[in-house]
This record gives structure tokens, C-alpha cells and sequence, in this order.
């Protein structure tokens, strides 16, 4: 892959720039601030978009980039594929997607997938390189091979990484250190406490213990049913017979009512009776009253009348005084008249009472007469109530018998209809208190019953919790075993990255270190255990990071460029950026020599703000296009 032409209508302070490259080496030259990072983030933008996520930055590139003034935040890049084919990109970096022109310009996009978050992915579709793999290969900006001396030891890992897996910023060890350390802290082990396995175990324990103690509430909760049942059962025929005892009441007092009316008659039977007799011993009274009366007064004359004819008789017997004889015969004579007069007048009268009498009694008769029919008619209806009260107690009795038959026993029932209206009330008391104490009974059962049912329901509590905490168990156990594979997998993907990749980086970095350090120093190695080391001049193994900076900047670069002969079956360009700023000369004049004589087929891109590498291709008579930025 080779790329023609870049033209840059704004990016950065890059505006309206355009950029001829040539098949083999090219030198894009310019001072501090001209713009050559720019660049280089503009070609990896025409591949693969510029992100609009910081990616631990301060600022993403996407704000970063963008035009400084009001011009377009475009571009176009024209390259060849090793199959001869050329494309050119239009990308309007604002927007998701670019437009793909083959060679006749014909726009071809539709004809690659598009990623969801990336878009159209097409160079990874053309050479199968995406953008982690084009960043540490084919592009190397500048930080990625100057360092000062702190920066040593992570240059001397990024080559250890990438020899063991491929990657030089994937650390096996540090990855596998990683997922112990998930491991322990998601899951945890036998030996970890306050970990998720060992939270979990420990709930489980504690659940299981209570679910032990729990387990004797089920016989008693059985037990307490059976009493609970036997109170509830005994509370229902007390409540029904006391409801029977109720029913009775109120048939006997209704009865009573009833008996009350029938009183309330014979009490009027009682009054006629009353008033026939008042009435009766008037007429006699009156009656005997006139009688008295005329022998009161007919004794007082008759005495009157013997009195005066005894003292006449004696007058004229003896021959007393002549004028008293006279005197007492007058007497006499007037008392006899008065006597006669009194007589027929008391006859008179006599005969008009009896007329009165006559006339009471005929009233008095009537009364009666009224009185009887009336009694008879009050002894009608208290025969007619009595009978009705007979049918209905009956009635009432049957009623209550059938409601009652089904709850209980026909003789028992019998028995209480028996009962008088005072022995039900003290029936009904005893029967109250009765089901008061059942009721009260029942109730502290039933609370020691909700109780246990409580204690019950913790105990499904704890099953459901139980069951839980087992599923959670196995899912840390399945997770801790995702974690087992993914070590094992890991450990046996490092063994066949190790065993296929780090000899293959290895003979070529040895080969391209030799070249480049005229043979000072041809044999590198890396282990699991010493890591990378490299054999000095007297035959000993020293390690890596105790090179100097220059040796390890070779060894990085040399690692790199033997890579890009295995990361795509297309011929990868080379881009480096300020990449011998740790070189001296003749080390630079070797890597330039070397790329020169084994990258003839492969375009190079050097970007720098030193004329060194102008100044020693010119010496070894190397051709190169010199493109040289304004600042």
C-alpha cells in the first residue's frame, strides 16, 4: 500500500494543503509547530475517522482538530493497493462516513460494511488492519520512539510486550495479573475473607443454622392447627347453642307479650266481673237502706203512739186530772194522726222508691247485660289468643327446631324448648361465659399460632434467601470457572503467541539490530522469567532496560519494522515521525541504509524537523522527495 496524494482542506491550522508523495522514500521536513503531527493525525483521520472520545486525553481529537478559522473539516487521501487498484477518500470528518472512489471515480462505499460506531471500516476490509494495529506498526509518532531516561523501562515493556503477544501494549503478566486480582475481588477464594464467594458462604452458614432452629416450628405449627381447630370447633357449637338459647328467648318472649295481652283481657274479665257485683250490691244496699229507713221511722211513732196511749189509759184509770187526761188523749190522738199521715206518706214514698229501684235495677240490668256480652266476648278472644299463642309457640318452636337440626342434636334442642323463660336467661349467662372463654382460648392460640406461622414464614424467607444465595453461589463458582478458562485460554494463547510470534520478532529483530549496530550486538532473547535481554561484546546476557537510550530506541524501531511484515498480507507503508532523534550518525546512516536496501518495495514517510536525514541520504546518494512544511 502506497499512498499518492493527500490534500487537506482544513484540519488543525492545516488549511488548503496539498501533499505529493513518491513510491519509495519521502521527507516531509519543518520546524517545531509546522504542522507534521497534524499530518500524521490527518492520515490516521482519513482511515479511520477522527474520535470524538478523549481516550484518557484532555481533549478528544475530533475538538482538537478542528479548523481553526471557518474553513471545511475536510479532506481527501488517494492511495494503491498492492493489487494495483487505487481509491480515493473524501471525508467530511463532522459526518460518520466518507465516500469511497475507486479509480474511474466511481463511488464504491455501499460496498463495505459499516461498523455501527466506527462507520465504514474499509481499510480493514482492504489490508485487515484496524486502527490499533496501523497506530503501533505502520504509524510511529514521535513519542512513540523519543524518550528521556524515566521513559526507559516502558519503551523496554512495550517490546517485551509486543515479542510475547503481539501487541506492545497488551502485558500478558500484567493482563493475567489483572484477572487474579478480578478474580479475588468479584469472587474470591477458600482463603479470602469479605470477598463475594466468601459473603456468600458466610450468609449461607448463618441461613442454615436458623433454618435448623426454624424446622421444630413445623410439628408444633401441625400441633397448634389440631388445638386451634378443636377450640373453633367447640366455639361454633357453643355460639350455635347459645344462638339456640337466643332463639328460644325470643320465642318466649314473644309468648310473653302474648301472655301479657291474654292478662290484660282476663283483667278486663276481672273488672266486668267487678263491676257486675259493684252493681249488684247497690240495688241491695239502696233496697235495704229504704227498708231501715221505714222501720226507724215507724218504731219512733209506734213507741211515740204506746207511750201516749199508756199515759191515756193510766189518766182515765186512775182518774187523774181532767185536762191532763184531755191532755194526753189530745196527744195521743195527734200523734195517732201524725202516725196515720207518716204512714201514708211513707207509703207514698215507699212506692215511689220502689219505683226508683225498679228503675235502677232495670238500669242496673242493662249494665249487666252489656257486662256479660262483653266478658263474653274478652273470654272469646282470650280463647282465640290462647289457641293462636299455642300454634305460633308451636310454630316458632318447630322453626327453631329446623333452623338448629343441622348444627345439633334433636334431644338437646328438645331440651331447651322445654326450658321456662328463667332458666334460658341463666342459661344464656352460663353459655356467654362459655364462649367467652373459648373465644378468649382461641385467641391466645391463634397469636401463639401467628407466632409460629411467623417464624414459619422467616423460615421460607430463608429457603427463597437460601436459594438465592446457592444460585448466587453457583453463578461466582461459574464466574470464578469463566476466570479459570479465561487463564487457561490466556496461558495457552501467550504459549502459542510465545512459540509462534516471539521467534519469528525475535530472528528479526536480531537480524535488524545487527544490521543497524554493525553487528554489535546479534542476539536477543526474551523469557518469561529474565524478560528481554540482549548479548553484549564479551558473550554475557544483559538486561534490556540497562542499554542505553539509543540502543533501546533501534530495538524498538527494529521491532516494529520486522512486524509489518506479518500484521497484513498487503505491503504496509512505513510513517515514522522524529524517529532517530536518539540516533548518532552512523547509526543513522545504517537504518537509513537498511530500510533503503530491504524496504525498496515499501513507501516511507519520514517526518522530521532535523536536515540529519536529508543530509546523510544525500550522502549515501539515496533518492528520496523532499516535501518541506511553511511554519
Amino acid at each position: 500500500m502506497k499512498i499518492n496524494k493527500i490534500k487537506i482542506n482544513g484540519f488543525g491550522k492545516i488549511v488548503d494543503k496539498e501533499i505529493n508523495l513518491s513510491d519509495n522514500i519521502n521527507i516531509i521536513f519543518g520546524k517545531n509547530e509546522a504542522g507534521k503531527s497534524t499530518i500524521l493525525k490527518f492520515i490516521n483521520g482519513m482511515f479511520y475517522g477522527a474520535s470524538k472520545t478523549k481516550n484518557g486525553k484532555d481533549i478528544s481529537d475530533f475538538d482538537k482538530y478542528q479548523p481553526w478559522g471557518a474553513e471545511a473539516f475536510s479532506g481527501k487521501i488517494k492511495y494503491t493497493l498492492d493489487d494495483g487498484n487505487s481509491y480515493e477518500i473524501y471525508r467530511e470528518f463532522k459526518k460518520k462516513n466518507p465516500i469511497i472512489f475507486n479509480d474511474k471515480l466511481e463511488d464504491i462505499s455501499s460496498e463495505y460494511n459499516i461498523n455501527k460506531t466506527k462507520g465504514i471500516d474499509f481499510l480493514l476490509e482492504q489490508t485487515g488492519i484496524d486502527e490499533a494495529t496501523f497506530v503501533n506498526t505502520v504509524l510511529t509518532y514521535q513519542k512513540g520512539i523519543k524518550m528521556d531516561a524515566n521513559a526507559q523501562n516502558d519503551i523496554i515493556q512495550k517490546i517485551s510486550n509486543l515479542v510475547t503477544s503481539g501487541d506492545e501494549n497488551v502485558s500478558f503478566n500484567k493482563t493475567l495479573e489483572k484477572i487474579c486480582k478480578m478474580q479475588v475481588e468479584q469472587v474470591g477464594t477458600d482463603r479470602t475473607v469479605g470477598r463475594p464467594i466468601n459473603i456468600v458462604e458466610d450468609k449461607i452458614a448463618c441461613l442454615e443454622r436458623e433454618k435448623a432452629k426454624l424446622e421444630n416450628y413445623r410439628d408444633l405449627m401441625d400441633n397448634e392447627i389440631e388445638e386451634i381447630s378443636k377450640i373453633e370447633k367447640n366455639a361454633e357449637l357453643e355460639e350455635s347453642r347459645l344462638e339456640l338459647l337466643k332463639s328460644e328467648r325470643e320465642v318466649l318472649e314473644k309468648n310473653n307479650i302474648k301472655f301479657k295481652e291474654i292478662d290484660a283481657n282476663r283483667n278486663i274479665v276481672e273488672s266486668y266481673d267487678k263491676k257486675s257485683e259493684e252493681l249488684r250490691e247497690k240495688i241491695d244496699k239502696k233496697s235495704r237502706k229504704i227498708i231501715e229507713k221505714e222501720k226507724k221511722s215507724f218504731f219512733s211513732y209506734y213507741i211515740f203512739v204506746i207511750i201516749f196511749l199508756a199515759l191515756s189509759i193510766i189518766s182515765f184509770v186512775m182518774k187523774l186530772n181532767r185536762i191532763i187526761s184531755i191532755s194526753f188523749l189530745t196527744i195521743f190522738l195527734i200523734i195517732l194522726g201524725l202516725t196515720i199521715f207518716n204512714i201514708e206518706k211513707f207509703k207514698k214514698n215507699k212506692k215511689k222508691k220502689l219505683n226508683e229501684i225498679d228503675e235502677l235495677e232495670k238500669r242496673i240490668a242493662q249494665e249487666l247485660e252489656i257486662l256479660l256480652k262483653n266478658k263474653e266476648e274478652q273470654l272469646e278472644i282470650i280463647k282465640n289468643k290462647e289457641n293462636q299463642l299455642h300454634i305460633e309457640t308451636r310454630e316458632n318452636k318447630a322453626e327453631v327446631y329446623e333452623k338448629f337440626s343441622k348444627q345439633l342434636d334433636g334431644d338437646y334442642i328438645m331440651s331447651i324448648l322445654d326450658l321456662e323463660y328463667d332458666e334460658v336467661i341463666v342459661a344464656i349467662s352460663n353459655k356467654e361465659n362459655r364462649v367467652n372463654h373459648l373465644k378468649a382460648e382461641l385467641y391466645t392460640k391463634q397469636k401463639d399460632f401467628s407466632s409460629t406461622v411467623e417464624k414459619i414464614d422467616d423460615l421460607s424467607k430463608i429457603q427463597e434467601e437460601l436459594e438465592f444465595l446457592n444460585n448466587e453461589k453457583e453463578e461466582l463458582i461459574h464466574f470464578n470457572n469463566s476466570f479459570n478458562i479465561a487463564k487457561e485460554c490466556m496461558e495457552s494463547a501467550y504459549k502459542k503467541v510465545r512459540d509462534a510470534v516471539s521467534p519469528i520478532f525475535t530472528n528479526e529483530l536480531c537480524d535488524l539490530i545487527c544490521k543497524i549496530s554493525n553487528n554489535k550486538y546479534s542476539n536477543i532473547r526474551f523469557s518469561d522469567k529474565e524478560g528481554l535481554t540482549v548479548e553484549i561484546e564479551d558473550g554475557r546476557y544483559m538486561p534490556a532496560e540497562r542499554l542505553s537510550i539509543g540502543t533501546i530506541d533501534q530495538m524498538y524501531l527494529s521491532l516494529r519494522l520486522s512486524s509489518l511484515n506479518t500484521i497484513s498480507k498487503e505491503n504496509m507503508l512505513i510513517i515514522l515521525d522524529e524517529a532517530f532523534a536518539y540516533f548518532d550518525n552512523e547509526r543513522l546512516k545504517n537504518i537509513l541504509k537498511f530500510m533503503n536496501d530491504n524496504y525498496s518495495d515499501k513507501q516511507i514517510i519520514i517526518f522530521t524537523c532535523s536536515n540529519r536525514e536529508k543530509e546523510m541520504l544525500n550522502e549515501l546518494q539515496i533518492s528520496y522527495n523532499l516535501i518541506e512544511l511553511e511554519s
